[in-house]
């Protein structure tokens, strides 16, 4: 559906917005939420021990470094797969989509640049959570090792806005439409009269 073919008659079209210093400060307790919670599971299997041994070995720098290059490839993979659930909803497919670099956080985002249905766009979001942030804890969580699992809270960062927005659409119709400018800044709903 595109935005050029909807009848706006049949629609109530509103933009919300958020400002960015809200914005950020909810994704930072978002953030410290998500970190309490991963280090608790691991302390719960895990002894407290092994965080102190972590942090302070001498190649702690090295292993965070290669760490992280792995982080990076969830993220594309994140990316990547909210990209193909976004594109299968999309009437242009892969033409609708939009790649860009929010400024405010340097972090790369995905988006439709035609209205899909909330529950669409909540699927593509979920798997972007999933993919980027769940998935690598997990693994660190079994490697026993928490290194692996300090690793994982730098993705925790790059979704954090995205918790916020599925936070904010869980409460609208999911029968509606979406379309995202700005991640959680700024969107429009559709919603039907």
């Amino acid at each position: 559906m595109l935005t050029e073919n909807m009848n706006v008659n049949e629609y109530n079209i509103n933009e919300e917005f958020m400002d960015v210093k809200k914005a950020s400060y909810l994704s930072y307790l978002i953030t410290f939420i998500m970190i309490i919670i991963y280090t608790a599971v691991y302390l719960l299997r895990y002894h407290y021990a092994n965080i102190f041994a972590a942090l302070f070995k001498s190649t702690f720098l090295l292993e965070f470094f290669i760490l992280m290059l792995f982080a990076f490839l969830f993220l594309a993979a994140g990316l990547m797969a909210k990209a193909a659930i976004l594109a299968s909803f999309c009437d242009n497919k892969w033409q609708s989509l939009k790649f860009k670099v929010v400024r405010r956080i340097e972090k790369p985002y995905c988006s439709a640049a035609e209205p899909v249905k909330i529950k669409q766009y909540i699927a593509g979001v979920l798997a972007y959570i999933l993919i980027t942030a769940v998935i690598p804890y997990i693994i660190a969580f079994f490697t026993g090792d928490f290194m692996f699992v300090f690793s994982s809270f730098i993705p925790v960062v790059w979704v954090s806005g995205d918790i916020l927005l599925l936070i904010k659409l869980l409460r609208k119709n999911s029968g509606d439409y979406i379309i995202d400018f700005d991640c959680v800044l700024l969107y429009r709903i559709y919603s039907k009269r």
